[in-house]
């Protein structure tokens, strides 16, 4: 394990201390900083002793609004604490420490998310592309072909800022957040070029069915149950990982765009072909749903009860995220791109050019 710490500062806005390397913000690493706004570290005793359910230890909530969470198999399952002051501090024990996609997608990003909102910014569930200083926010749920389309655009000239997450600046500026993208071995067979290096194939089929929409339904549906979810989620991961790839391991001509002024914002349907505007209040539906679904799975429902940051809670700082949105949305072009062929690429180029 690597103790040495690791620095990131997202676009000034939020920094992060961590003893675990996170993978996904490796675009935003730094030298070391001073006054993080998060801090993550390992520590060996968190909660001890086997429990019949999994659950928010809150005894100390009151008097320093700390949780902390356990399941099951007590020290030998996944177990983490949260300090909600300044800076927020996240400390997890030695299994979820060898997970760090699991740290990162269950306990980084939900905090961080709400640490935004707080800032004034959102972080949108959604891709975002840009050319000729426009960008087009792309939103969908779960593999839907977002990351598909998203290459093939790259590929024919847009600049990339996001596949998964973009950080939004009122009134509509888009800050990129080029996390790894999930490449499905569909993806690999007809997004990426075939001149590009494939020794990274390895295993992408099986890492691919693991970790489809399919897999992920499945430990949703487990998570409804009393089990240890969040310690088969580790331990999955760390045995078959997530097929993630940088931008530019996928193509070293491939660049990121730091931001872009926004100016489209569109939803990719499989039914029908064609594009269709929509109103403002279904767009702000569609855009909070596919947000929200992406950080559904737990411990994420239970932490939501207890997220305090700068003395407001998850909810109050969820309906500043919707007005947020609305004033968003209030300048954008808002359409739905309906193709059942999946040709959401063909239709952008046209979006583009009118």
């Amino acid at each position: 394990m690597n103790k040495e710490n690791n620095y990131y500062k997202i676009h000034d806005i939020v920094s992060i201390k961590s003893e675990i390397p996170l993978f996904e913000l490796e675009y935003f690493a730094c030298k070391m900083l001073d006054n993080p706004d998060m801090i993550i570290k390992r520590e060996n005793k968190i909660a001890s002793g086997f429990r019949l359910r999994r659950s928010i230890i809150d005894d100390e909530y009151l008097s320093s609004n700390t949780i902390k969470y356990s399941e099951h198999f007590g020290p030998l399952g996944s177990q983490f604490k949260i300090k909600f002051s300044h800076p927020i501090e996240i400390s997890i024990n030695y299994l979820i420490a060898r997970s760090r996609h699991v740290l990162y997608v269950n306990l980084v990003e939900p905090i961080l998310r709400f640490m935004l909102i707080s800032k004034g910014y959102i972080l949108l569930h959604s891709a975002c592309l840009s050319i000729d200083g426009h960008a087009i926010l792309m939103s969908a749920p779960p593999d839907t072909g977002k990351t598909t389309t998203v290459l093939k655009c790259v590929k024919e000239g847009f600049h990339f800022l996001s596949d998964d997450m973009t950080i939004i600046r009122l009134p509509n500026i888009a800050l990129c957040f080029p996390k790894p993208m999930t490449i499905s071995s569909h993806t690999f067979e007809t997004a990426v070029s075939v001149a590009e290096d494939t020794s990274n194939k390895s295993g992408l089929k099986l890492r691919s069915k693991v970790h489809s929409k399919g897999g992920r339904k499945f430990m949703r549906d487990l998570s409804k149950h009393n089990v240890p979810i969040f310690t088969f989620n580790t331990v999955g991961q760390m045995l078959i990982k997530p097929p993630k790839y940088r931008i530019n391991e996928i193509s070293k001509s491939f660049k990121v765009e730091e931001k872009s002024v926004v100016n489209k914002l569109c939803f990719l349907q499989t039914e029908g072909e064609e594009v269709v505007d929509i109103d403002k209040s279904r767009a702000l539906e569609k855009a909070i749903e596919n947000s929200d679904d992406a950080f559904l799975f737990p411990p994420y429902s239970e932490l939501l009860e207890y997220i305090k940051i700068d003395g407001k809670s998850a909810h109050e700082l969820l309906e500043e995220e919707k007005n947020m949105l609305k004033k968003l949305l209030s300048g954008l072009t808002c359409l739905e791109l309906k193709s059942e062929s999946k040709s959401w690429n063909k239709m952008i180029k046209l979006i583009v050019q009118e």
